[in-house]
């Protein structure tokens, strides 16, 4: 069963940096994008909100096809829907239509929720004391995606532009192409499957398993006050994130960047948001789940208020990006134990469990990243830093 697992866990490493790849290219641009298409800042964040809405409600479903059809049955389906949303995108762009794009991030915000579940099926295939760092080992894959997806946003768009007319529709056409290799990876070489894998380690290792044999629904989970406090944390550390990512890549925009100094800063966050995941799991067993979300929180603090000092590149790019990545990370564990078997139910993956508890994050990123726009098209952004070499002091209605 070892050799089993650590083979599934390289699989699942390679289609989540594929498949964080593709995401972050089409993240770096999605408010340009509604800006562009809508003819309206104050819509800039449409395309991030209806993304992760689709995503939230995906959740649930995708639960229950997980459980129904297979690990590797669900994650090739859910990236074979990022295929087609990122080709409607690509489409959208180069035909000029806000509502046709919408219906690609509507496709993406799917995909991404069953690639999101991905990661958990490392934990189950694995032996109980192992399973932290599977997550780990998978979740740190996304610090490969957010290199080369964002760097690749910039030449992908020189490519075609001549055949669309617009340089923004290439990194849509990259999250294609790495959403159909991570499906191909996925279902070549997720055999078997980690579910029937799940079930032999359960029965292996039967300690994992609830007395009563019975998985507890998410709101006997939220019970538990450390339960609340994980996810009330997680919820908040995505609505701050969602707010400050979906705005910076139109900030940068509108100070004149370039694509290549835009995915630098994209890049930055990104890196920050996985590159510290097995930091912080460290820092939780040594100091406890509450203090490090209280450092994750003033983390938070400090990126905002340092992302207003200036437009330029380092001074966004080096912005720390810690914040997030603590509270997600603590959020997901915070409640270990509280729902019986540790976070993952009977000793294998309860996925609808997990995808509901996604559902709660997701919607409060949807929040956010609805707000982005009309915070950017009321005017608030005005007044972050200077603009070519100039203080900028019109800090808007927001602050009237």
């Amino acid at each position: 069963l070892d050799s089993i697992a650590r083979k599934i866990t390289i699989i699942l490493f390679a289609q989540q940096s594929l498949a964080s790849a593709g995401f972050i290219a089409a993240a770096t641009l999605n408010s340009i994008v509604g800006k562009e298409l809508s003819q309206r800042a104050d819509w800039a964040g449409v395309p991030t909100a209806t993304y992760l809405l689709a995503g939230a409600f995906a959740a649930f479903m995708w639960g229950y096809v997980f459980d129904s059809i297979g690990r590797r049955g669900g994650l090739a389906a859910g990236l074979s829907a990022g295929v087609v949303g990122s080709g409607i995108a690509f489409y959208a762009i180069a035909i000029h239509s806000f509502v046709i794009f919408l219906l690609g991030m509507i496709f993406m915000g799917v995909a991404n929720a069953a690639v999101q579940l991905g990661r958990f099926a490392a934990a189950e295939v694995n032996r109980p004391e192992h399973r932290g760092r599977a997550i780990s080992n998978v979740v740190i894959g996304g610090t490969v995606g957010s290199v080369i997806g964002p760097f690749v946003a910039g030449p992908a768009g020189v490519f075609v532009k001549p055949f669309t007319g617009d340089e923004l529709a290439g990194a849509y056409l990259v999250s294609l192409i790495l959403f159909a290799i991570a499906a191909v990876v996925v279902f070549i070489g997720l055999r078997p499957d980690p579910r029937e894998i799940g079930k032999e380690v359960a029965e292996k290792f039967p300690e994992t398993i609830t007395g009563s044999g019975a998985v507890r629904s998410v709101l006997e989970i939220l019970r538990q006050p450390a339960a609340r406090v994980a996810v009330i944390s997680m919820v908040l550390g995505q609505m701050v994130m969602v707010l400050v990512m979906v705005i910076t890549s139109l900030h940068m925009r509108d100070h004149n960047h370039m694509l290549g100094d835009i995915s630098i800063v994209i890049s930055a966050h990104t890196v920050g948001m996985y590159a510290f995941s097995i930091i912080s799991g460290r820092l939780a067993d040594r100091w406890g789940r509450g203090q490090v979300i209280i450092v994750g929180s003033a983390t938070l603090v400090i990126a905002c208020i340092a992302a207003t000092i200036s437009p330029d590149v380092l001074p966004l790019g080096v912005v720390p990006r810690l914040g997030p990545r603590v509270l997600h990370r603590r959020g997901g564990r915070g409640g270990r134990g509280a729902g019986g078997g540790g976070e993952f139910g009977r000793g294998h993956l309860r996925a609808h469990t997990v995808a509901e508890q996604g559902h709660i994050v997701l919607l409060g990123g949807y929040i956010n990243g609805s707000a982005s726009g009309g915070l950017h098209g009321d005017g608030c952004h005005r007044g972050f830093g200077k603009a070519h070499g100039q203080r900028r002091r019109e800090w808007g209605p927001c602050f009237e």
